[in-house]
């Protein structure tokens, strides 16, 4: 019996032996590269996938992805998977479930075959916590939050936390959000579902809800259903350097006294500048000592402009939503670094921005109809918040509840 292995193993073709590989695509791959990491290396295959272009979709977007292949050990193609990019919400799904597109490619003794396949993932709750030592973002990443929760977080409570001058070290933070897993890969982070902030020992909570029948109910609120939404952010950036304030200076321009009307942040050139508030765009272009600048009307005789821009992302008579970005930040126009200069108006008079908490009012609470709806539909997220840091966590008894809707900054 034992002589027979060997003659066996003899009478096996190499093409019957399959290798299972993985790849990750990387930026600036090509169709034939992706398949080289993959060990695919019969020229007369390379050639063939690498002129689909059906096949280029695996090579675009997002690096990171997992492809996999089977490959035979003379490096002949047999079947291959790949996630293309993008994630699809589907309409409708109360639980946040999403569709995503898997690439199959299977050789055939008819040539290839090659399928878009169309799958469902729902989404999972990961809980995290931290503490802040030295920054909110240096906390945020010690902890594995993901940047795009992060700035979520800063987004939700920016009406009552100043996360650029406000935070101590001890200041404690709880959150629960959406991932969206499939086949051991992240395939997207989603929403932040709830979240607790301790900030010089007050505690600051939030949590998500969307009534099922009223579109315009969708928001942040306290768990007493008061809502956090603000009519202005405190911030149109995600972090800043005052290096100017409002009020009497010397002119770094031209070395003399003036009245500065506005504040000035330094920000690395490239920087996303959001607007603080709904509006409309009256002016994207160049203007004297402004460089590129976008002018923005509010509400209620309120307006902000941006300056010092490197480029525009909004068109004159655009209407744009309260943290869209407008512009990106630059170092156009009387400028001596790179920096934004952020003015706010109230009735066409210049008002110190730092002060703009003082006009921005709490919005609309849960309405009375949908009362029992948001104690519902937000009792999950709740009760994992309240879990979260194994009892050390932000809305531990020893923080002291703070009057949402009041700047602590």
């Amino acid at each position: 019996m034992a002589s027979t292995a060997p003659q066996q193993a003899d009478q096996l073709s190499d093409a019957d032996q399959t290798v299972y590989t993985t790849a990750h695509v990387r930026v600036n791959d090509t169709v034939e590269s992706l398949l080289r990491r993959l060990q695919v290396t019969d020229p007369q295959q390379l050639r063939q996938l690498s002129a689909r272009a059906d096949l280029r979709a695996l090579v675009t977007g997002d690096p990171g992805r997992v492809v996999s292949a089977q490959v035979s050990s003379i490096g002949e193609l047999q079947n291959l998977r790949g996630r293309l990019p993008g994630l699809k919400h589907l309409a409708g799904a109360d639980d946040g479930a999403c569709q995503w597109r898997q690439l199959q490619v299977k050789a055939t003794p008819q040539g290839w075959d090659v399928q878009t396949v169309a799958l469902t993932v729902q989404p999972q709750l990961r809980v995290a916590s931290g503490e802040v030592h030295s920054s909110f973002f240096a906390a945020a990443d010690a902890a594995g939050l993901p940047g795009s929760v992060a700035s979520q977080l800063i987004d939700v409570f920016s009406g009552d936390i100043n996360f650029r001058r406000s935070l101590h070290a001890g200041d404690r933070f709880d959150v629960v959000y959406r991932v969206y897993e499939a086949q051991g890969q992240t395939l997207a982070t989603g929403r932040l579902l709830s979240a607790a902030f301790v900030n010089q020992g007050h505690a600051y909570k939030a949590v998500w809800f969307d009534a099922r029948d009223d579109s315009n109910a969708a928001g942040y609120y306290a768990p007493n259903g008061d809502s956090l939404r603000r009519a202005f952010l405190l911030s149109p950036l995600p972090y800043d350097r005052l290096t100017s304030g409002y009020g009497w200076r010397i002119s770094p321009i031209f070395n003399k006294p003036e009245f500065h009307k506005g504040v000035d942040w330094a920000i690395p050139v490239g920087t996303p500048v959001k607007t603080i508030a709904d509006g409309r765009v009256v002016y994207a272009g160049w203007g004297t000592g402004y460089g590129k600048y976008v002018k923005v009307v509010h509400p209620d005789g309120f307006a902000t402009i941006y300056s010092h821009l490197s480029a525009f992302k909004v068109h004159v008579g655009e209407q744009v939503k309260q943290g869209e970005v407008v512009a990106l930040s630059g170092n156009t126009g009387w400028s001596t670094g790179p920096h934004l200069y952020f003015q706010f108006f109230v009735n066409g008079t210049p008002v110190n921005p730092l002060n703009i908490a003082h006009y921005s009012p709490k919005g609309t609470p849960v309405p009375a109809g949908l009362r029992q709806e948001f104690l519902a539909e937000t009792a999950q997220s709740r009760d994992l918040l309240a879990l979260a840091g194994g009892g050390q966590s932000a809305l531990s008894a020893s923080a002291q509840p703070a009057a949402q809707g009041a700047s602590h900054g």
